[in-house]
């Protein structure tokens, strides 16, 4: 009888063992897998993460680049806009100038044209008065008085041409002079629409450096803000692990606590009773 007993228990310690060694087999077997999702999960989510930051770079990548495209087309447009503006001043600059050449020009064949009718008047009125003061006070014989008067004539004949050269002179001065103000008129025009292109030019590179830097500090905020989300999120991971580790030494201890035990053991194998045995 004690010797069945102690096969029993030798049977029992047997099986035990045997059984403690599967069950843990199976749980190292088990936690292994476990620790695989958990990694391939994590890796996973990292790529997500990693992707959707990605993403969130990208869009204000992009969201810049197109701000920056809209603001180059506004000033494309105000350029052209400016430079059509340009061409109608220099238009009406032209206009302006041709209608004072023209006025001038008109004024001035006015001028050349009663000039002649001033002269003949004139000489008429001076001849008549040379007539007359040969009359009153000329000593002279007929063929001097003739005489005389031809030398007036050739006379005035010259003083008319001087006239004449002079109104001729003064006219190209004048145009002369117009011309050198419609060219300054001009100038200064070009002058002040260069100015304003230049301006234009200054301020849109001044709205694109302030849209680069204000680019450049949304990018800083947020990485800023990445690092702590790379953090939070690799300590949720940490933690994860954590939890799985004590899970499964705690599953461990609970199951190795008394393995000898009959009633463990008899959920696997009907061990029989010495009763039993003995029937």
């Amino acid at each position: 009888m004690q010797d069945e007993q102690e096969f029993v228990q030798k049977q029992q310690q047997e099986l035990d063992g045997s059984l403690k060694k599967i069950i843990q087999q199976q749980k190292a077997e088990l936690a292994n897998i476990e620790r695989e999702c958990l990694n391939n999960k994590q890796q996973l989510m990292r790529a997500r993460e990693a992707a959707i930051w990605e993403l969130e770079e990208r869009h204000l990548q992009e969201k810049h680049q197109l701000l920056k495209q809209q603001l180059k087309d506004q000033y494309f447009m105000q350029r052209h806009q400016l430079l059509k503006r340009h061409e109608k001043e220099t238009e009406q600059m032209q206009r302006y100038n041709q209608r004072l050449i023209e006025e001038l020009k008109n004024r001035q064949t006015q001028e050349r044209a009663r000039l002649p009718k001033i002269q003949r008047s004139e000489a008429k009125t001076r001849m008549a008065m040379f007539k007359k003061s040969l009359r009153i006070n000329s000593t002279a014989t007929p063929d001097q008085d003739r005489e005389k008067i031809k030398q007036f004539a050739a006379q005035e004949e010259k003083r008319q041409k001087n006239e004449r050269m002079a109104q001729h002179q003064k006219h190209e001065s004048q145009m002369r002079d117009l011309q050198l103000q419609c060219e300054a008129n001009v100038r200064e025009l070009h002058q002040l629409q260069n100015e304003k292109c230049h301006l234009l030019v200054e301020h849109e590179t001044q709205k694109l450096k302030e849209l680069d830097e204000e680019h450049s500090q949304e990018l800083k905020e947020w990485r800023e803000k990445l690092r702590p989300r790379k953090k939070t999120l690799e300590e949720e991971f940490a933690r994860k692990l954590q939890e799985q580790e004590v899970f499964f030494k705690m599953t461990g201890e609970s199951e190795c606590l008394n393995p000898s035990a009959q009633s463990r053991i008899s959920k696997f194998y009907p061990i029989p009773t010495l009763h039993s045995t003995g029937s």
